[in-house]
């Protein structure tokens, strides 16, 4: 049987890059001398700064805590909820994230500390324009699901960005006839920007998951 840990493959990146992530997050926080952490979402750089800051008795904030996806298709879930049980105090953006974190919390044991904080992800929002085509256009943006190889078969897009500032992508969500994502993008931003009929969901990440 082949082992997936293997010089150049996915895992192997990712380790690396933890490593690397470690190394530079010791120094900052020894450099800095903080005294409190905050952390916000997911990402494998984040649970770094939080295990490091678990490690040294930090006192830790985790914003974005209790989100939960109804699919396991990311190692985001797995990380999240690390950093939840590493912080001593949690934000939260409404109550459903609230009972996430109660329920995560009791498993070990931990007394939550919970505050409802609602979201930041639609303050100030500025729409640019500069990018939206002027013919009728489906816009497709899609993140790579972290627990699966993925292979991408077809015809050259009419218009690709490898990544934009936020406001033309705004600007290309709020004029498209269909938004195809796997972002969170479709659960926070475009439900406020277009219909939901025009949102569709590719594959399961962030599917199911809904802002109230």
């Amino acid at each position: 049987m082949k082992a997936y840990y293997e010089s150049g493959s996915r895992s192997d990146k990712v380790l690396q890059k933890h490593l690397w992530n470690l190394e530079f997050m010791i120094e900052f926080v020894e450099y800095n001398k903080a005294e409190i952490i905050i952390c916000t979402g997911d990402r494998i750089e984040t649970h770094t700064l939080a295990l490091k800051a678990f490690l040294e008795h930090k006192y830790i904030i985790h914003y974005y805590a209790g989100i939960k996806d109804k699919y396991f298709a990311t190692y985001d879930s797995t990380l999240r909820h690390c950093i939840t049980l590493f912080s001593n105090e949690q934000w939260v953006e409404n109550k459903k994230c609230a009972k996430t974190v109660r329920k995560l919390c009791k498993s070990i044991n931990k007394k939550p500390n919970i505050k409802i904080v609602g979201s930041n992800h639609l303050l100030d929002v500025i729409l640019d324009f500069s990018k939206v085509p002027e013919e009728p256009y489906n816009l497709v943006l899609y993140n790579p699901c972290t627990k699966m190889k993925e292979v991408f078969i077809g015809p050259n897009p009419d218009q690709q960005y490898k990544s934009l500032p936020q406001e033309q992508l705004l600007g290309l969500i709020k004029e498209c006839e269909k938004f195809y994502t796997n972002s969170s993008c479709g659960v926070y931003e475009a439900p406020f920007l277009i219909k939901d009929e025009q949102i569709v969901w590719l594959g399961k990440r962030n599917r199911g998951r809904k802002y109230k």
